[in-house]
């Protein structure tokens, strides 16, 4: 009845606190929607267009080159000359007369500090496999195996059917079988869902420094509750946020990524795996909840605590950055982070298609993390009540 009655008294809290609501429901939602939708070009099998100034002499070859390299570049901007900052593909006065030399000078490339890395090796790769094309065409034209009545859209068509080929992606599940690829949407949302699911420790370690502040604490200690009674009534409320949290952010991939126009999730795998998922999450951050709660000694403190170990565990633990793109030395310091084994079972479900057994090693180390997270958060919230109780007495 005590257990209850003090549940209850954490749910009224929360309910009257329009910041802490915010930090649980409404800031996971819009992380999780506007990183979906940030993500989404970059996922896709259609890469965002670029804009570019391309200087050529006025020749075949380097029409021919300009075509290619359109068709390599779907979709973007090919400009003579423009006042922006742009990247910028200069071709030789004698490109024509230089195809066939052995070795080539190729074109040069030069970008703005704001082309982004990704778009120079794109920009990069297509010119190559342009220039290639360009050179295969002077061949084919030296050889006479071209008719020199084609016209440049033949001659281009042509050389593409002698140098494309159509690479086939798929994702090998966990069983080991072959699938087709995972969409933006099944790669993106889980990492913001459990950042977002890992906030729940900045309200956890605010309400308990108010309830210390305020005395609130102490009054309950004096009528006598049992310290885990105590614990368990500000764990049972988080818990049951957390996994709300988990279904809702789910559903709204599910449901609400495609009104905005966007892939929507799917989720493939062992339906039993998921709750089992959604347990071991919430039972990692609550029980960081309830340490850094301990930790901390003033609000201001459990602010800082909470949000820079969240950023910080997201950070190392390949939700801002992919461990894929990560060196070496800083995707072995990912498998530290919780978040980190939280993001690699769920993407063993929804990309992987994996089963009960999958991901029972990644939740066997949140459950693992959670426990002794909760054993030091029992223990140091044991001897903050106990200094509280005798301080004031003296």
């Amino acid at each position: 009845m005590r257990l209850w009655a003090l549940v209850r008294k954490e749910v009224l809290l929360l309910l009257r606190d329009p910041h802490a609501l915010a930090v649980l429901f409404i800031m996971p939602t819009l992380f999780l929607l506007l990183m979906a939708g940030a993500m989404s070009s970059y996922m896709q099998d259609k890469p965002p267009a670029l804009r570019l100034i391309i200087e050529a002499p006025q020749d075949d070859a380097s029409q021919f080159f300009h075509a290619a390299l359109q068709a390599q570049l779907p979709g973007s901007q090919l400009l003579a000359d423009s006042d922006e900052r742009l990247a910028r593909v200069r071709l030789p006065a004698d490109f024509a007369a230089t195809l066939l030399d052995s070795p080539h000078q190729g074109p040069s490339l030069s970008f703005p500090a704001q082309f982004d890395k990704l778009s120079r090796q794109r920009l990069h790769s297509a010119v190559s496999i342009a220039l290639a094309q360009t050179r295969l065409l002077a061949y084919l034209e030296d050889s006479g195996v071209v008719d020199a009545e084609l016209s440049r859209g033949e001659r281009l068509q042509l050389v593409q059917q002698r140098t494309q080929s159509h690479i086939d992606e798929q994702e090998q599940l966990a069983s080991g079988d072959l699938s087709g690829r995972a969409n933006a949407s099944q790669l993106s949302v889980p990492a913001w869902l459990i950042f977002g699911m890992f906030f729940v420790v900045l309200p956890m370690a605010g309400g308990f420094q108010r309830e210390q502040q305020s005395g609130a604490l102490l009054r309950l200690r004096c009528l006598g509750l049992n310290l885990g009674t105590l614990v368990l009534s500000k764990l049972l409320p988080y818990l049951a946020i957390n996994l709300l949290q988990f279904v809702l952010l789910l559903s709204i991939g599910l449901h609400g990524l495609p009104l905005l126009g966007l892939p929507a999730l799917s989720l493939p795998g062992s339906a039993a795996a998921y709750p089992l998922l959604a347990l071991s999450i919430a039972l990692a951050t609550c029980s960081l909840g309830l340490l850094l709660a301990a930790l901390a000694r003033s609000s201001e403190q459990a602010l800082l605590l909470g949000g820079g170990i969240n950023i910080l565990l997201a950070a190392i633990g390949g939700i801002m950055v992919p461990k894929s793109v990560m060196p070496a030395a800083m995707a072995g310091l990912a498998e530290i982070s919780p978040m980190s084994w939280a993001l690699d079972a769920f993407l063993s479900l929804l990309v992987g298609h994996g089963s009960l057994a999958d991901i029972a090693p990644y939740c066997a180390r949140l459950l693992l993390f959670a426990a002794i997270c909760g054993v030091a958060g029992l223990f140091l919230f044991t001897r903050r009540v106990q200094q509280s109780q005798w301080t004031t007495h003296y």
